[in-house]
């Protein structure tokens, strides 16, 4: 048999003349999601995709599919250093993207990355009436090609939309050009392509040269020894193997097919030639198969016939039922090595595969004049060749597991932030932002699982698409990272002269979110009360003085500054109108001033014009009405300077000196003495009592709790509480197109206090619409499971990163959909609890695991990062508290912290050795 040629025209592929007598092909690039850790209900979805498919394409049609694996994700890797060249200008995030990239390249050019693809080829024969040979006058002839170009064209935008409308959305299926099929027949026949430096095979494309011409670029050589054959043909530098199936497996499920399509190497493909039967014809055979069995019967009496007869009876009532189809299938699978000692272990291995299919048995050719034969029914998309010889019967209902329909796991990779290790040398990537939408997350793991080294990684990847980091942890483990950003920790702790207001609004107005989580802070400082109606009368006391001490702050300050008035009252009445105009109902006074000054930025004219409308009698209306009055004092709010805000113990001096009418003055008493332990002069120093003396100004504020003392819980609570608010009001108070992310370790902390599940709840509901992307860390799940700050992180995640779980209950009860919204499969639940620990793996191969499940638009990602670090990152995140002074000194003693980073770990590891 001669290998089939053809040439590209139009973006078909087109063998023989262009007429009756040839036949068009087109390919369809597919991109299913990996179902290898998919729940059973959505394989069982993507089984039946495929029998609708198969079903679908009747005769003339022809389907072929074409499965490789190669290692090449040169186009993600450029990319991804292509945003590093553009976006990065830290140091260490720079190294680090650059590491990355440098290992993964020489990985893929040694060919130690894995990569599946998938490509459908469907093809007809031209629905011609006559042959080109029977027209003589040229313009005729260009009449009946584009006629005939253009019907092609319709047929496969029709076949096109109806394969996107079976599969749906979560299936990414492209159309095929010239370039595309030239790329895939390169492939095809010039495997040493993938071991090449030089890949810019497409500039070589010549549209005028047949296919063969274009692509071919050797000779075959068979290898014709009967006894003992090492291998069935030989070209392109290559030694090629060839198997066939010839019995389909007994019992057949839509997973299966993984353990062929998973071998961990390269070189090996599948080829899927299907022939749409005819079912009346199908019908009749069986119908006179049954007529035979039964005159067999009734001269033999043997009960298996009936058996036989049975059989045969469900097939005529499923075929003519329309729930199978009767189809011919050529099942190849083609195996390439360099040397005869890899192909053969390929070839065995691959066989190994097939005999875990149930059952189902294989071919292997004897002769190369045969492989070779098979070699042409294979070439992409031919599907009409003649050498049928090792065709099947099969039927739609069972044949459907059986496509090598398998995806390679890669997360996000398109527009990848950080980039990682698969198990089955993949490359997975991870993306915080999803178009302009911040997709929070959560992670998971017992204690040495490697959370924070993949934590510092996962920033460190990442810093360039990100204005504004906050992180709130116990244990200093970030804190080398922060270091690497040019800052410090900022170390928490009664003994130091840090401030932070909660009265100080972050020039932001004032709003009932402040004064409300102000007043939860204040009441937890008073202890638990006898009774939840207690403790909320106390809470209502709190907050009217709260508010009286605002008012008597902002009165002060306008005698001052009068002249400022009119502008405040310009702003909150523009910013009033805006939210009418542009915001959805129920929006915050606080969004409207946000998104008016934002809105001013980008579009000054309008801003100003808008301000101008309004006349000096609207102003000083809106100053003195009754109720606009109050809006303009909270609107005044924005323009304070930190020294303008009131003060704990201003607010503890109100309580005593004017106390309401209304209220108990010795409960109010009580009150302002139980708060006057937290003034400056007290047991928690000036922490909660002064004027804001911390700059969040930097792109880092990181903030360490680890030093107050486990004696003083409240103390470590109530400071989580203050810094939550603080830094949640500076990053509301940043221009929504700057992306900002929030590192929560602490997020516990804050739970059994008054408004601290509420503040949490609106950091996860909320700060979306701030671009602001929110992660908190996990480590005693027991103690997370049964709290009310769950619900709020579980069901306001998009995506989790699941490490190493201590306790297979804890992992079920994470995997339970109705509790936290994720599903989990069992054979996901055994891959988590089955992770090697870092500190048990050989130094040379040290690595954390971790399931990446993201909760995507159509279904879950779900699959298996390997986080690898290098020795650099490794000591970026192995610092604790414990050690950190004698870090941040040896470092110090450097210009530059990268450097230093770099030159102690060499130190380290010398003196190891």
């Amino acid at each position: 048999m001669k290998l089939a040629d053809g040439h590209y025209i139009k973006g078909f592929l087109i063998f023989g003349n262009l007429d009756k007598s040839g036949f068009a092909a087109k390919g369809f690039e597919i991109q299913p999601p990996d179902l290898r850790n998919a729940a059973i209900d959505t394989l069982h979805e993507f089984e039946d995709k495929l029998r609708r498919l198969l079903v679908t394409i009747q005769s003339p049609a022809r389907t072929q599919w074409h499965w490789n694996v190669n290692s090449d994700y040169k186009d993600v890797l450029e990319a991804f250093d292509r945003r590093t060249e553009k976006l990065a200008e830290n140091e260490w995030s720079i190294r680090t993207r650059k590491e990355r990239y440098h290992r993964y390249i020489k990985r893929m050019g040694q060919g130690c990355l894995r990569r599946e693809k998938l490509r459908l080829y469907l093809s007809i024969p031209i629905p011609a009436h006559r042959r080109i040979t029977d027209i003589k006058n040229e313009e005729d002839k260009e009449h009946f090609f584009n006629s005939c170009l253009k019907g092609l064209e319709n047929y496969f935008d029709t076949q096109f939309h109806l394969i996107e409308h079976i599969f749906g959305s979560g299936t990414k299926i492209k159309l095929m050009g010239d370039k595309e099929h030239y790329a895939h027949h390169c492939e095809f026949f010039n495997p040493s392509f993938a071991y090449r430096s030089d890949k810019q095979i497409l500039e070589r494309f010549n549209e005028n040269q047949s296919i063969l011409d274009n692509s071919f670029k050797s000779s075959i050589t068979g290898n014709e020894r009967c006894q003992e054959r090492d291998y069935s043909f030989y070209f392109d530098g290559f030694y090629h193997n060839i198997l066939t199936l010839k019995r389909w497996p007994q019992h057949t499920y839509q997973s299966m097919i993984f353990r062929l399509t998973g071998l961990r190497f390269l070189d090996y493909s599948i080829c899927v030639n299907v022939v749409p039967g005819e079912i009346k014809k199908e019908i009749s055979m069986e119908e006179k198969d049954i007529e035979r069995l039964r005159g067999d019967y009734r001269s033999t009496g043997k009960e298996s016939l009936l058996n036989a007869i049975e059989k045969k009876q469900i097939k005529i009532r499923s075929l003519t039922s329309g729930t199978t189809h009767p189809l011919q299938v050529e099942y190849t699978i083609r195996i390439w090595a360099q040397n005869l000692e890899e192909l053969s272990g390929k070839t065995s291995a691959v066989k190994a595969a097939l005999n875990l299919l149930e059952s189902a048995q294989y071919r292997e050719p004897v002769l190369s004049t045969q492989s070779i034969n098979l070699l042409t029914q294979t070439v992409p998309g031919w599907i009409f060749g003649r050498y049928t010889a090792y065709a099947l019967y099969a039927e739609s209902q069972y044949f459907a597991a059986m496509l090598p329909f398998s995806a390679t796991f890669t997360g996000h990779l398109n527009e990848a932030e950080a980039l990682y290790d698969g198990d089955n040398f993949n490359l997975v990537g991870v993306r915080n932002f999803i178009a302009s939408t911040p997709q929070h997350g959560a992670v998971f793991g017992m204690s040495g699982a490697g959370k924070s080294a993949f934590m510092c990684d996962l920033l460190s990847q990442t810093e360039p698409y990100y204005d504004y980091t906050v992180i709130i942890e116990e244990g200093l483990s970030y804190g080398v990272y922060t270091t690497t950003m040019g800052a410090r920790p900022i170390i928490i702790h009664p003994d130091n002269d840090l401030s932070i207001n909660y009265f100080d609004t972050h020039k932001l107005p004032l709003s009932s979110s402040q004064i409300s989580n102000a007043s939860a802070l204040v009441s937890q400082m008073c202890g638990k009360a006898d009774s939840a109606e207690q403790e909320n009368l106390r809470y209502a006391m709190i907050m009217h003085y709260i508010d009286q001490a605002y008012q008597d702050a902002y009165d002060n300050w306008q005698k001052s500054h009068k002249h400022l008035l009119s502008e405040i009252a310009a702003t909150a009445i523009s910013s009033l109108e805006y939210r009418a105009a542009k915001m959805p109902p129920g929006s915050s006074i606080v969004d409207a001033y946000l998104e008016f000054e934002d809105f001013g930025k980008n579009n000054p004219a309008e801003y100003f014009e808008m301000r101008g409308r309004i006349s000096s009698e609207e102003i000083t209306r809106f100053i003195k009405g009754s109720d606009t009055a109050e809006i303009v004092r909270n609107f005044a709010f924005a323009w304070f300077e930190p020294e303008d805000f009131p003060i704990h113990s201003e607010l503890q001096e109100l309580m005593l000196a004017a106390v309401n009418p209304a209220h108990d003055m010795e409960r109010v008493r009580r009150i302002a003495t139980l708060i006057s332990a937290w003034n400056a002069g007290g047991a928690y120093g000036p922490l909660f009592d002064g004027c804001t003396n911390i700059s969040l100004t930097g792109k880092i504020a990181h903030f360490e709790l680890g030093a107050i003392s486990e004696a003083a819980p409240e103390l470590k609570k109530l400071a989580a509480f203050l810094i939550t608010n603080y830094t949640r009001n500076h990053i509301i108070s940043l221009s929504r197109k700057a992306r900002k992310r929030y590192i929560f370790e602490e997020a516990g902390r804050l739970l059994n206090m008054p408004g601290g599940e509420r503040l949490i709840s609106e950091a996860y509901a909320q700060m979306r619409k701030f671009s602001c992307w929110i992660v908190s860390i996990v480590q005693q799940y027991m103690q997370f499971k049964n709290t009310l700050i769950r619900p709020i992180i579980m069901g306001n995640s998009k995506q989790f990163f699941i490490m190493k779980q201590a306790d297979r209950g804890d992992l079920s009860d994470l995997a339970d959909v109705e509790k936290s919204g994720i599903n989990l499969p069992e054979v996901t639940q055994e891959a988590i609890m089955s992770y090697p620990s870092p500190e048990n793996l050989p130094e040379s191969d040290v690595f954390s695991s971790l399931t990446y499940y993201h909760l995507d638009q159509y279904m879950p990602l779900v699959g298996t990062c390997r986080n690898y670090c290098s020795p650099e990152m490794l000591y970026c995140s192995s610092s604790s508290g414990e050690d950190f002074d004698q870090d941040i000194r040896a470092i110090k003693s450097y210009d530059n912290p990268v450097t230093a980073i770099i030159e102690l770990c060499q130190n380290q590891k010398k003196e190891a050795s």
